[in-house]
This record gives C-alpha cells, sequence and structure tokens, in this order.
C-alpha cells in the first residue's frame, strides 16, 4: 500500500495532480491532499478519491499527523515561502524521519543554475537526503495566461510580458502533473532530475496571433520592460516574491534561454505534450468579454480621450 502525500495540492499543479489521480484511481494507493483550510478545499470541484489533512510549512506542529504512514511526498513550494532553510528543511528531515521512502520535488525550469531562486537552494538540499528524490523542472505554465495575465487579454486586449523577442516553451501544467505521476509510479526515476517543456518554443507575437485567431479580436504583444511589469503586477496586488521569480524567468526567455523543446514529458508519459494553440482553443471561455467587460472597455477609452 503507498501513501503519497501532496503539499500545495490546490495549487496549479497539486490540483492538476489530484484529479488525475483520482481519474486512474490506482489500487493500493491512498492519496493524502495537504492543505491549508479543509472545508475550502472540499468543495473543490473534481477532487474525489483523497483525504484531506491540515498542513501548513510554518507549523510544524502539523508535519507528524500529514506525514504519518506517508511512503511517498510530492514537494510543491508555496510562492510566499521563500526562507526554505527556515520551513522546507524542518519538514523534509521530519519526513526522512518518519520513512518516507520517495520525494519528487517540483521546482522550475533553471533553478539549478540560478542561485536566487529558493528551488535551487531546496534542490541542493534534497540530493543530500537519504531519501531517494526526483527533481522535476517544468517550463512556464500556460495556466499563468489564464490567472496572472488574464485582465490583460481580457481588457485591454494585450499580453505584457517582458519577454522581448524571446521564444518561450510553455506546459500545461495538466501535463507536468502527469510526469509527476509516472516518476511516482516508477522507481526507476529515483536520483534523476528531468526539465519538462511543452512541443514548441513560440514568441509572444506568435502567441499573441493564437489568441487573435481563436478570440475573433486583435490581441497585441505589448512587450513591456522588466520594471513596468513588476510595477503593474505589484499595484495589482500580486505576490512579489511570485512576479520577481516570473520576471527571472521572462528575463532568461529574453536571453534565448527557452529556445528549445525537449522529450522528456513524452518519454516519461508516451505521448506529447499540449500544445499553447490546443490550450487556448480549450480555455477560450475565460478570454471572451461579456457585456460587462465591453461597457468598461468604452468607458476607459472616452475617459482617454477626455485628457
Amino acid at each position: 500500500m503507498e501513501k503519497i502525500l501532496i503539499t500545495g495540492a490546490t495549487g496549479n499543479v497539486g490540483l492538476s495532480m489530484l484529479k488525475l489521480l483520482a481519474d486512474k484511481n490506482f489500487a493500493d494507493v491512498e492519496v493524502v491532499a495537504a492543505v491549508r483550510d479543509i472545508e475550502r478545499a472540499k468543495s473543490i470541484e473534481g477532487i474525489s478519491n483523497c483525504t484531506f489533512c491540515h498542513f501548513e510549512f510554518d507549523e510544524p506542529s502539523s508535519y507528524d499527523k500529514a506525514l504519518s504512514g506517508v511512503t511517498k511526498l510530492v514537494l510543491i513550494r508555496p510562492n510566499q515561502v521563500s526562507d526554505v532553510s527556515r520551513y522546507i528543511f524542518p519538514f523534509l528531515a521530519r519526513a526522512e524521519a518518519m520513512g518516507v521512502k520517495h520525494i519528487v520535488f517540483v521546482s522550475i525550469v533553471g533553478a539549478e543554475r540560478n542561485r536566487i531562486f529558493a528551488n535551487h537552494r531546496t534542490e541542493n538540499h534534497v540530493k543530500k537526503l537519504s531519501v531517494p528524490t526526483t527533481i522535476l523542472r517544468p517550463s512556464l505554465y500556460m495556466q499563468n495566461l489564464s490567472t496572472l495575465h488574464r485582465q490583460d487579454i481580457l481588457v485591454h486586449d494585450k499580453i505584457n510580458i517582458p519577454a522581448g523577442h524571446g521564444l518561450v516553451n510553455y506546459i500545461d501544467v495538466r501535463d507536468v502533473a502527469e510526469a509527476i505521476v509516472a516518476v511516482l509510479m516508477n522507481p526507476s526515476h529515483e536520483h534523476d532530475s528531468y526539465e519538462i517543456t511543452g512541443p514548441e518554443p513560440l514568441d509572444f507575437y506568435q502567441i499573441a496571433k493564437l489568441f487573435s485567431d481563436e478570440l475573433g479580436r486583435e490581441i497585441k504583444y505589448a512587450k513591456p520592460s522588466t520594471i513596468r511589469f513588476v510595477r503593474q503586477k505589484l499595484l495589482e496586488k500580486k505576490q512579489l516574491l511570485y512576479v520577481f521569480t516570473l520576471s527571472l524567468l521572462y528575463a532568461a526567455a529574453r536571453g534565448g534561454k527557452m529556445n528549445y523543446t525537449n522529450d522528456v514529458f513524452k518519454t516519461l508519459t508516451g505521448h506529447d505534450p499540449r500544445s499553447i494553440a490546443e490550450f487556448i482553443k480549450e480555455n477560450r471561455e475565460c478570454w471572451i468579454r461579456t457585456g460587462n467587460e465591453e461597457v468598461k472597455k468604452t468607458r476607459r477609452r472616452l475617459i482617454r480621450r477626455r485628457k
């Protein structure tokens, strides 16, 4: 009997994992979702065949109950947890002491090279544990376009991302979840590290055209500076650490460091990852305007003209 604990279980990747594991319904596998708010987590549609436990990295008293009987741990670091030596490392020490047999750490692209990333320090730490570990480094998530950048596209018809003319190899979080499950269920991936990309690198002018074609209105790539991007997202009350990390990843794209793909996902799962065009088509309702958005857009246009 395997018991899998997933931290960050209601985030993008964690939630996709829970839904995928519910669909697959593996025999002799118990799935535990570590969450801050159990009642809220239970209300999320599409989650089944799992149990919930209260857990917070900054509450060591929650560690033992969450880790009880756990054989496999999926470690997803919340964006707001930057002091990994204070919050992540003690949790990992407890997981090691309580007999966890395999850890899958969901890092980010480039973390092994960039010491600024909290995930860089976490990667180095997990490699020193006695527990076999697999590190996955997904590229930029397509879901950022339907969350962090949704309002820019929906209301302003713009993609405001400071990547210049650089190319990105977006990956869908559902594909990341599938890759995690693949390495969880196959012990041959222990002690390995994998970078996961989407099927093709595109620049944001190409991505803007995909949006335009699908939505039936022109979406432009604004190509803002990094400073302007950070300032805008902070005004939108986004988390500083999250915005800072994304700005570094977009800078990497701008510098040509994401102009490639690999076949890791296909090797792990047996099929190709989703394309950005498929993602936009499937989620088009996210950027379709209602009457309210049209009224707001017209009102803003009139105000600009008066000025």
